[in-house]
């Protein structure tokens, strides 16, 4: 049995390949980006993602009632949420940034649905920046976790892409088995030793669209939204191996 996602931050979907690759089945997509919106849904259309509501601001899909109907129909929220305000290329802001404090929404979205699991990405400057209260926001709900560090690299891309993910379970609900992989615990960058830190074109294709950016139209400007959303996106294979590593297999 698949086990369904709700995807918040949804980007471009590089996270939603990753659940393809995973064998889940997502059911909902949450993205504020108008380019990005429009990927997913020619993915729909193409047959590649699932038929589901796209949902845009967060805030509104908390607020307005869509989460709340998303109630006992999710295994899994996963999402990565802004990393500006934490990230190296970022003022240092951490977690209560203007952007990245939309963790808070998430959190909120996880406390209105309650899943069986929750899975994050985020920069590893999360672990001094806000991981605390990411950890802390998870437990007063009722969710262990487990996190680490897994680079782009190591799963065979050119480029380097260290990113955090964080996979928590509900009380209650059995921590899987751990899958195959290389995995390590250690105090690195800041993790406490319970951490776990990995050593370490299918979805090319332009929206149906262009939009306007800067004054400049067509192809100019569906090149800078395509190359905003690639760079704040998610390396599919990375996003899978990072579930299959600290989960560990969850389809039994």
């Amino acid at each position: 049995m698949s086990l369904r996602s709700l995807h918040l931050f949804a980007g471009a979907g590089g996270g939603l390949l990753a659940d393809l690759i995973l064998g889940h089945e997502p059911i909902g997509y949450v993205e504020i980006d108008d380019y990005c919106q429009r990927v997913i849904a020619s993915r729909i259309k193409d047959g590649i993602l699932p038929e589901a509501p796209i949902f845009g601001d967060i805030r509104a899909f908390n607020s307005e009632g869509f989460a709340g109907a998303y109630t006992g129909l999710v295994d899994i929220i996963s999402g990565g949420f802004p990393c500006q305000d934490i990230s190296v290329a970022g003022k240092g802001k951490g977690i209560d940034g203007e952007r990245s404090g939309l963790w808070g929404e998430m959190a909120e979205s996880v406390r209105i649905i309650r899943p069986k699991f929750v899975f994050v990405e985020n920069s590893p400057m999360l672990t001094s920046r806000g991981l605390g209260t990411v950890l802390g926001d998870l437990a007063r709900m009722g969710f262990d976790a487990k996190w680490g560090v897994l680079s782009a690299h190591e799963t065979g891309s050119p480029h380097l892409r260290k990113r955090m993910w964080i996979c928590a379970y509900s009380d209650g609900e059995r921590w899987p088995r751990r899958g195959e992989g290389y995995i390590k615990s250690e105090q690195k960058n800041g993790l406490e030793p319970s951490g776990l830190v990995v050593s370490s074109k299918a979805w090319e294709t332009s929206a149906e669209k262009k939009s306007i950016i800067l004054g400049m139209v067509d192809g100019v400007a569906n090149g800078m939204d395509r190359i905003k959303a690639v760079g704040n996106g998610q390396c599919p294979q990375q996003a899978a191996l990072a579930w299959k590593i600290i989960i560990g297999g969850t389809n039994d």
